[in-house]
């Protein structure tokens, strides 16, 4: 076989050229009014797509090659599909008008879009981290809301700053190794890059920027620029000229908000429920903002709280101010309702990407925006004052849309119908020439008939000729020499003059030329509008400010919530305090009390399942966190201190898919937690210890709360089953025990969800089982064993058994502690130690010993 049949098909030597360039993307190739996908990514597309595998011709002597399509027009949705599933697309497009080319029509990729970068929908981020010692160096970009920031990150609490934001693909240098845990509890999708991309992405961004160092954007460390540079070439290698505007990059401040690991964010349920379900989650039920952004601001309050005292007070105030002043709140929600998503607007437009109809939406919502400045200038809260201070008038962006589109564009650009008339004489003419054709040639034919006095001379038309002037055989000889003979006919000649080609090329091109030259005003029109975008960009953060302070304000109104005293101190009182999201779904909700003082700060709490123990230190921790926002509470009244952090341990947290056990995972997460907490956070703690057996269940537990009283003194929230842990009231510095309430009839038990001082009565393991519906031949049962388990003898074993468990482990740990010394004291060289050091030697070993004393 020669070598000239086994050639290629110049179309798919095309797709070859490019799919060597990018081996890693599905290839979308543009064919007409479709994208297509061969050979392994048509086998791929055709899978995950849904398509139909079909197959074309290759080239002589080759085999026919797979193949399917989606079209062009509804790519987008075929396109979120595939990098959902986490594959990176590359767009060939057709670059040049395909009636017009010679040969194969050009093509060229014009993007690519990955699970980090497809900025159409708001599905996620690019992350990059760059490991530094035992930290990393961490960077974030959202190009659907022009989110770009950085910090520096311990290792060990690098998951659980990435879970606050909405990460979809991380990039990092080929060869790292990232935590284990990482790619698996976040669902990452990871892209490894050269050494080289991450010097020469910090070199492109210093240098576009115009800054000598990030230092000009508030960074400390050098190094961040590294790892700011590699998302911001990745993003621009990737979208290339559909980049959208890229903020200046902020840096992430951590000590600027109350510490909430991953773990917190769940058993909290902050933007979900445990069983993953939104609705149930505190951000839906508090949400009542208007605009994207704001939603936004709300989120991020949520999962990174003030840790500033002014900033809580600052935004008490303006909440307060809002609920005192409602018609002016009015104004403001009827102001913000229908305004557009400016951070969206802003991706959109920069990126080319945009429909008239957005640029309409902006228009508006500018307009807005100088409304909603007017009304700040009737508050008198700071934050207001400020916000106010900063809202750039764009009046001009919105007069420029105005005067260039028609209010009701079409969505496309290329179809005309879009500029509206006096901005272009041109574009005017011609449509005056599209709408009054007829009109025009009768005009000229008129007035031919007046200059050469030939009554029966006519303008005609032939889809050969075009336009024609006729005149008959009788009337030659009175034909100007400026007409040019074009056609003879048996009877009449056919003419035509300058002045008619001019206005038969205006007429059939009219529509073609006025579309095109719509299109070039419209982008034009864009041009300017993008000078414009980062004052935008500005606006939308600082209306978003205001969104999210009033929908605390409203949300206050309509609950009837009440303004906490947040102070600097240590006591936590609540009075009547309720959990804002079961106080949504329950009718008759039962409100609590809680008083957490220096001299009580370890509350024990016990009683049975379905008591409501939960669902009331749960409760606690939603309403601290929500009064480091600015937010008002569903209570009589609170005090609530300032926190550094809230921790918690809530269910049994199985990870599964990392080998982990229930109570493996549920000891490192108390390990966490009392290796990080201070006296000034806030721990919460359920049911720990009930992944092991009950002896060692509750020795660990008493440990835990020894621990926290000694050596941390956080105030602390602990619901437990364990009875047994109620004895520490009496010998543990802090602790207090309260219990469920619950009343016993001759029916059963009945939950009152008052939680009260004191231990519980017992269990009720047995009641609530009945209650759950277990056969009455189980229930019997279950009654007869533990008669028989609570009898003398067993008292008298089991709860001496248990101390002695408890006292074996403590002893356990002193031995393996002394003998860790002798050891060490054996291994001294006395031959070859100096008096000085042997003294140094003496010194460590009575200060390591008196250390664990203390303890």
């Amino acid at each position: 076989m020669g070598k000239e049949e086994k050639e290629l098909t110049p179309m798919l030597a095309q797709y070859h050229q490019f799919k060597s360039m990018y081996p890693d993307c599905l290839l979308l190739f543009r064919l007409g009014d479709f994208y297509e996908l061969f050979y392994e990514d048509a086998v791929v597309g055709s899978k995950e797509l849904g398509l139909v595998l079909t197959s074309r011709p290759a080239g002589k002597g080759r085999e026919r090659i797979p193949m399917c399509g989606v079209p062009y027009h509804s790519a987008n949705n075929y396109i979120a599909k595939l990098v959902n599933k986490g594959y990176k697309v590359a767009i060939c497009e057709q670059v040049e008008d395909p009636s017009k080319a010679k040969g194969i029509v050009k093509r060229d990729v014009i993007r690519v879009i990955t699970p980090g970068t497809f900025f159409e929908r708001e599905t996620g981020g690019l992350c990059s981290l760059y490991r530094k010692g035992k930290s990393y160096l961490v960077s974030y970009l959202n190009l659907s809301v022009g989110e770009f920031i950085g910090a520096k990150v311990k290792e060990e609490e690098l998951i659980d700053f990435l879970s606050k934001f909405n990460i979809r693909e991380v990039l990092v240098k080929k060869g790292e190794k990232l935590p284990e845990k990482l790619e698996k509890v976040l669902k990452l999708h990871i892209t490894e890059l050269e050494e080289e991309f991450f010097e020469e992405g910090k070199e492109e961004l210093l240098k576009d920027y115009g800054v000598p160092s990030i230092k000009a954007f508030g960074f400390q460390d050098e190094d961040l620029s590294l790892s700011l540079g590699a998302v911001y070439r990745y993003a621009k290698a990737t979208q290339k000229s559909f980049t959208p505007l890229i903020p200046k990059p902020k840096p992430y401040v951590d000590e600027g908000y109350v510490k909430l690991d991953l773990k917190a964010v769940k058993g909290l349920e902050i933007t979900e429920s445990i069983e993953g379900r939104k609705d149930l989650s505190l951000f839906k039920v508090v949400d009542r903002t208007l605009t994207g952004m704001g939603r936004r601001r709300l989120r991020f309050r949520l999962l990174n709280p003030f840790r500033s005292i002014e900033r809580i007070r600052k935004v008490q105030e303006a909440v307060e101010e809002l609920i005192n002043k409602r018609e002016v709140l009015n104004e403001i929600r009827k102001t913000l309702e229908g305004m557009s998503d400016l951070e969206r607007l802003v991706s959109r437009i920069s990126s080319n990407m945009a429909s008239p109809r957005e640029l309409i939406h902006l228009k508006n919502s500018l307009r807005k925006a100088e409304e909603l400045r007017k009304i700040l200038s009737l508050l008198d809260s700071e934050i207001f004052k400020e916000i106010e201070g900063s809202l750039l008038n764009l009046n001009k962006v919105a007069d420029l849309i105005d005067k260039t589109l028609v209010d009701d564009p079409p969505l496309h650009v290329k179809e005309g119908g879009l500029i509206k008339p006096g901005v272009n004489a041109y574009l005017d003419e011609l449509r005056f020439i599209r709408e009054n054709a007829e009109k025009l040639l009768k005009e000229y034919e008129k007035k031919l008939k007046k200059e050469t006095g030939i009554q029966s001379l006519k303008i005609g038309y032939n889809k050969v000729m075009g336009y024609y002037i006729e005149v008959t055989k009788a009337n030659v000889k009175y034909v100007p020499e400026h007409f040019r003979r074009r056609q003879t006919l048996s009877n009449a000649e056919r003419y035509t003059t300058e002045e008619l080609q001019r206005l038969e090329e205006k007429i059939l091109s009219a529509q073609t030329r006025i579309n095109e030259l719509e299109y070039e005003l419209y982008r034009e029109l864009r041009e300017e509008v993008v000078k414009e975008l980062d004052k935008v960009g500005n606006n939308a953060t600082l209306i978003g400010e205001v969104d999210y302070i009033q929908s605390l304000a409203w949300l206050a109104l309509e609950k009837g919530w009440v303004k906490p005293e947040v102070h600097e101190g240590y006591e936590l009182i609540i009075e009547e305090g309720k959990h804002p999201v079961i106080e949504e779904f329950t009718k008759n909700y039962v409100p609590n009390d809680t008083k957490l003082t220096e001299e009580e700060f370890i509350h024990v709490i016990t009683g049975p399942n379905m008591a409501g123990k939960s669902s009331y230190i749960r409760q606690v921790g939603v309403l601290t966190l929500l009064a480091h926002t600015g937010s008002f509470l569903p209570v009589k009244s609170a005090r609530i201190p300032l926190v550094d952090a809230i921790f918690t341990r809530i269910g049994s947290g199985d990870v599964l898919a990392l080998g982990v056990s229930t109570f493996m995972n549920e000891m490192l997460d108390v390990s966490n937690i009392l290796n990080n907490a201070t006296k000034r956070s806030l721990i919460i703690l359920d049911e720990v210890g009930r992944g092991t057996s009950t002896y060692d269940g509750i020795a660990i537990s008493k440990a835990i709360v020894k621990y926290i009283s000694e050596k941390i003194g956080a105030k602390t929230l602990l619901a437990t089953h364990y009875l047994e842990l109620t004895e520490l009231e009496r010998k543990v510095k802090g602790v207090k025990n309260y219990h469920m309430e619950v009343e016993e009839t001759d029916e059963g038990i009945r939950f009152l969800y008052i939680l009260k001082e004191g231990r519980a009565k017992g269990s009720f393991g047995i009641d609530v089982a009945k209650l759950a519906g277990l056969p009455e031949e189980v229930v019997r049962e279950a009654k007869k064993i533990l008669k028989e388990l609570e009898g003398e003898k067993g008292k008298q074993e089991v709860l001496p058994f248990l101390e002695e468990t408890y006292k074996k482990s403590v002893d356990e740990e002193k031995l393996n502690f002394y003998e860790e010394i002798i050891k060490e004291i054996e291994e001294i060289d006395i031959g070859n130690t100096t008096p000085v050091k042997a003294l140094l030697i003496l010194a460590e070993l009575k200060e390591r010993i008196k250390s664990f004393i203390k303890r």
